[in-house]
């Protein structure tokens, strides 16, 4: 198990840091601070580190993913606390590490857009998140899909996503990515707003998931995951 725990540290880290310390790096002359770079950013990290580990850990990266696959009936119940741990611990130990190494305080923190209530906040990081389980569920767990697809297709969508909301809410998908900047804020705002983060992407990994296992798996894959020990389902 602690080759798994230690996958999700590491992959956490990766896919917190790139995105992070991109927005402390736009602090500076010569920074790139636009939404298209973040996105771009967030998703070739996304991909690097499904591919680096997912043969070790299934590269959930994101507590949403971790209970949605639970869920789903996926992913044993009993992993769970360690799986989430580990991606907090990674993702906090990434914002830290942006902030040692770039000296900037509320660098990657993610707050709603001025005028964006609560209830939008939630509705658009579920339905973020949603699509990311869905895709994440079609081709992470049917094994006969191409190893090579999973982490060029998350990686994409993960790039759509942001492209999509990052001016609205960031475009999160992932409780711990918001968590751990919030932490490092200047402000308690950012920290204040996490709840909805949060409910949002939990709410969308949960559906997405559950509605994957339920209707949209093919009827092979199903038969295929039925048969198969529970350590390999993901």
């Amino acid at each position: 198990m602690r080759h798994r725990f230690a996958a999700e540290l590491v992959g956490t880290f990766g896919i917190v840091f790139a995105p992070v310390a991109l927005s402390a790096s736009a602090r500076f002359a010569g920074g790139d601070g636009s939404l298209a770079s973040a996105a771009w950013v967030s998703g070739l990290a996304v991909s690097a580190m499904i591919a680096a580990f997912g043969p070790v850990s299934a590269a959930h990266f994101n507590p949403a993913v971790t209970i949605g696959f639970a869920v789903a009936g996926r992913f044993p119940w009993r992993r769970v606390p360690a799986y989430i741990a580990a991606q907090v611990l990674g993702a906090c130990l990434a914002a830290g590490a942006v902030r040692v190494c770039f000296g900037v305080v509320g660098a990657g923190v993610h707050l709603p857009a001025p005028g964006v209530s609560p209830f939008q906040v939630i509705a658009i990081e579920a339905v973020l998140t949603f699509l990311l389980m869905l895709v994440v569920m079609a081709v992470a767990t049917d094994k006969r899909t191409n190893p090579t697809v999973p982490p060029l297709v998350i990686g994409l969508l993960v790039v759509a996503n942001v492209l999509i909301g990052g001016a609205i809410t960031g475009g999160s998908m992932n409780p711990a990515r918001s968590l751990a900047p919030a932490l490092f804020a200047d402000s308690l705002a950012p920290l204040a707003a996490w709840w909805q983060y949060a409910m949002g992407t939990i709410l969308g990994a949960v559906v997405a998931a559950r509605l994957y296992e339920t209707v949209l798996r093919p009827v092979s894959a199903r038969e295929h995951a039925q048969n198969a020990p529970a350590d390999l389902l993901c």
